[in-house]
C-alpha cells in the first residue's frame, strides 16, 4: 500500500480507537476494505459484508472527532503517527506477525538503525547485574547500535541509563501512550530519551490508560524491533522470559547471562540457557560472532550480468539476490518475502537453490546473506 493521506491516517487512528478492535480485525478490515476510510464509509452505509457489531461500534462511536485530536496533538507535541506503510515504521516489526499497525514515536534516533540490541532483566537487578549491563554497553560501543528496553524498574531503566552515558541512542517501549508515562518516577529519563538520548516507541494512543495486557504486549514489541535481545538476570517467573519467548518465536537472537547457581535471579537465565532457549552470555563478542557483525563496512556488490554468467538463475532467484545486494545486514525470511513480494513456496524454493548454488548462506536466526563469491 502507498503512504496514507492525512486523511486516511486520521480514520486508521479512528479505527484503532473503536472497543474491541484489536489488531487482527483492524488488519482484516483495511486490507479487505482497501482503507480505513472505506470501512467508516462501509459501516455507514450498512455494508452486510461488514459485521454488524462492529459497524454498530463504530457508527456509535465518536473516534473520528477524537482521532482529529489526537492529530492535532501531536503535531504539537512533534510526536509522530507511524503507521505500517510509512518508510519511517520499524522495519524489523514488518517481519512479525502481530506487529501493531501504527505507533507513536518521539525521539531523535531512526528505528531503522542497522544494529538494534534490546537489554532486559529482572526488577530486582543486583550489583552483579549492573556491573553485566555497563560492561556489555561499553562493549557494544564500537559498534553502535540502538539499546532497546522497556524503562521499567531494574535491568531496564538501567540499561537506558548506560547508553546514555556511553553516547548511544535508546528507545523505551512504554506499556501506555506517550503522555502517560509508566513507570512515572521514570519520567524525566523518558523527556531525555525524547529529547537528545534516542526515543520513546508505544502503540497506544493518549488516553488509553494501563491494562494489565500492555505489559505482555510491549514485550513483543522490545522483541520484534531487535535483532538480539540480551537477558540480564531473570527469575523462574520473570517478565524477561516472555520478552526472550517472543524473540524466540521471531526467529531472533537470544543471549542469556549466567549467574550463582544459588542466585534466584539468575534462574530464569539458567532456565533458558539449559533448554537451548538462549545462547550463553559472557561477553560481547559471544553476541558479534553470532549476529556476523563487522566492525569493518564491506563494499557494496554490484549485480553486473557477468558477476552470475556461470550460473543458471530463474528470475525468482536474481530478485532475491538482487534484494540482499542492498541489504547492509543479514534478512530474514519474513522481510524477504515483504520485500519481494514472492510467494513463500516459491522463496523458499529459490532459497535452498541459491543455497546449494554456493550464493547464499544462512546465518543463526534464520537469516540470509550473500556469500563471498557475491562480493567484488
Amino acid at each position: 500500500m502507498s503512504v496514507p493521506t492525512t486523511e486516511e491516517r486520521q480514520y486508521r487512528i479512528a479505527l484503532s480507537l473503536v472497543p474491541r478492535i484489536g489488531i487482527t480485525w483492524f488488519k482484516k478490515l483495511v486490507n479487505h476494505f482497501g482503507s480505513a476510510k472505506a470501512v467508516f464509509e462501509a459501516a455507514y452505509q450498512g455494508d452486510p459484508v461488514l459485521p454488524s457489531t462492529i459497524a454498530q461500534r463504530i457508527v456509535k462511536n465518536d473516534s473520528l472527532q477524537k482521532a482529529e485530536e489526537l492529530l492535532k496533538s501531536y503535531e504539537e507535541a512533534h510526536i509522530q503517527c507511524i503507521t505500517a506503510d510509512d518508510a519511517a515504521y520499524p522495519k524489523r516489526l514488518l517481519e512479525i506477525p502481530d506487529n501493531p499497525p501504527i505507533v507513536y514515536y518521539k525521539g531523535t534516533e531512526s528505528l531503522n538503525k542497522q544494529r538494534i540490541v534490546s537489554i532486559i532483566g529482572t526488577r530486582q537487578l543486583t550489583p552483579y547485574g549492573k556491573d553485566a549491563i555497563a560492561q556489555f554497553v561499553t562493549q557494544l560501543l564500537p559498534y553502535n547500535p540502538l539499546i532497546v528496553s522497556g524503562l521499567a524498574y531494574g535491568a531496564d531503566i538501567w540499561a537506558h541509563k548506560q547508553a546514555l552515558v556511553q553516547g548511544l541512542g535508546t528507545v523505551a517501549v512504554l506499556p501506555t501512550s506517550l503522555q502517560e508515562i509508566y513507570p512515572p518516577a521514570h519520567a524525566k529519563i523518558a523527556r531525555q530519551l525524547m529529547e537528545t538520548g534516542g526515543g520513546v516507541l508505544t502503540e497506544y494512543p493518549v488516553g488509553s490508560g494501563l491494562g494489565a495486557y500492555a505489559f505482555v504486549a510491549r514485550n513483543r514489541i522490545v522483541a520484534g524491533l531487535s535483532d538480539a535481545t540480551i537477558v540480564i538476570e531473570a527469575k523462574e517467573k520473570s517478565g524477561a522470559l516472555i520478552t526472550a519467548y517472543y524473540a524466540n518465536s521471531y526467529h531472533r537472537e537470544v543471549f542469556a547471562l549466567p549467574g550463582p547457581i544459588s542466585a534466584a535471579t539468575s534462574a530464569g537465565c539458567h532456565q533458558l540457557i539449559k533448554r537451548n532457549h538462549a545462547h550463553l552470555f559472557t561477553h560481547i563478542d559471544d553476541l558479534v560472532y553470532l549476529m556476523n557483525w563487522s566492525l569493518y563496512p564491506k563494499r557494496k556488490a554490484t549485480m553486473e550480468q557477468a558477476l552470475y554468467a556461470p550460473y543458471q538463475l530463474t528470475l525468482s532467484e536474481q530478485t532475491i539476490l538482487n534484494q540482499l545486494e542492498k541489504e547492509t545486514e543479514p534478512i530474514a525470511v519474513d522481510g524477504l518475502l515483504h520485500a519481494t513480494q514472492l510467494p513463500p513456496s516459491q522463496l523458499q524454493a529459490s532459497l535452498l537453490s541459491l543455497e546449494l548454488q554456493g550464493l547464499l548462506r544462512t546465518l543463526p536466526g534464520k537469516r540470509f546473506a550473500l556469500t563471498n563469491r557475491c562480493q567484488r
